[in-house]
């Protein structure tokens, strides 16, 4: 973490405050500053079936934080770390009051030493997710890549609180791993879950980094069990004797993903993913569902060049294949570097999503063109 943080007008007048409120320290020995992320994004979209949902709409994807450190007395080896965050003013297409809570981002409370690394408990990004939210969702592919999908249960989580996570240093040169185990996502909230002291998850992430004079290359490997997760019969279910039956059922899954990362010194970068999911439940119902997502970027002057896709290949239940349940978006961006903390981008995205299977939410086929400004304090 840096030891020193840009303020905002806003972050001075906090920090003024709380230096008048406590008796002067050593210079260095508590740090703490305001950041954030200034976004607006105005997105059209217009669905294959849903027309009612066509239409533009700007989308605040605004943020603030507060973090610091400290430096305690009777701890010289370790660095205290905390970070309260905020989520979006107005989440993209959610509903008006979603997410904007402080705290709804990582929000923890740690420690750092120069030999073991990081812990952090609270809420922060799970091992696997960091990953799949970048690089490997970006330029707008979540429908697909990152919350799409079809398979039961919970196959990741993405924040998740009620976690600890430990952040390797280099342990051999360039090499690192993450570490995190937690409360799922019924343990972690208000949940009427019969087996909701069962679910939790556990993953870690492994990461070998190569660097020179011609650029970086990085390989990347890691998975996440959830157990025991909530769920319901699907609608048709019946008993041995073709009986209607309704209940709850409990899923565990399992997620494997590997891929690489890189950029080189002519301006061209990378990133290239699968992931395997798996998932069973108490019934005895096996499921499966391979993604992929795959990108290309070219830098030149202050511009980016940006196409990826991701496809979900399509569910298999034990052992047959689900027709029609593939999905894929491909997506393309250009952005502009107005200054080193702000860019300007466009982007056109093709959401091409398959049939839901059992009642399953997915989201109707769509494309969707964009613009947007983001600015990072």
């Amino acid at each position: 973490m840096d030891k020193i943080f840009k303020r905002t007008l806003l972050g001075a007048a906090i920090t003024a405050a709380a230096v008048a409120a406590v008796p002067a320290q050593a210079e260095g020995k508590y740090e703490h500053g305001i950041y954030g992320v200034i976004a607006m994004q105005v997105a059209d979209r217009q669905y294959d079936n849903e027309k009612n949902n066509n239409g533009t709409q700007a989308n605040h994807e605004s943020r603030l934080g507060w973090k610091g450190t400290a430096k305690f007395d009777n701890l010289q080896d370790w660095t205290f770390l905390w970070q309260i965050e905020s989520g979006y003013v107005d989440p993209s297409f959610g509903p008006e009051d979603g997410g904007n809570l402080l705290g709804h981002r990582d929000t923890f409370v740690g420690f750092e030493h120069e030999r073991f690394g990081q812990v952090r408990v609270g809420r922060v990004l799970t091992p696997i997710y960091e990953l799949i939210d970048w690089p490997a969702t970006n330029p707008g592919m979540g429908n697909v890549w990152d919350w799409g999908g079809t398979i039961g249960g919970n196959n990741f989580n993405d924040r998740q609180s009620d976690t600890i996570r430990w952040d390797t240093n280099e342990l051999w040169k360039g090499f690192t791993m993450d570490i995190a185990v937690g409360a799922g996502q019924d343990r972690a909230g208000a949940t009427d879950s019969e087996k909701a002291g069962s679910n939790y998850w556990h993953g870690m992430a492994a990461h070998q980094q190569f660097k020179g004079d011609w650029g970086w290359v990085q390989f990347d490997l890691a998975y996440e069990m959830n157990y025991k997760t909530k769920g319901s019969y699907p609608t048709g279910t019946v008993d041995t004797e073709g009986e209607p039956v309704s209940g709850t059922e409990y899923w565990d899954n399992q997620t494997y993903l590997i891929g690489s990362q890189g950029g080189f010194s002519n301006g061209l970068g990378y990133f290239a993913y699968y992931r395997i999911a798996k998932a069973d439940n108490d019934r005895g119902v096996d499921e499966r569902e391979d993604s992929y997502s795959v990108g290309m970027t070219y830098n030149f002057g202050n511009w980016q060049a940006k196409v990826a896709r991701a496809e979900n290949l399509g569910l298999e239940v034990d052992g047959k294949d689900i027709e029609n349940t593939e999905d894929n978006v491909t997506s393309f961006q250009m952005m502009y570097f107005v200054d080193t903390n702000a860019v300007l981008y466009a982007r056109y995205a093709i959401n091409d999503l398959g049939d839901s299977y059992q009642g399953r939410w997915k989201s109707d086929s769509f494309d969707e063109a964009s613009v947007g400004v983001e600015y990072y304090f």
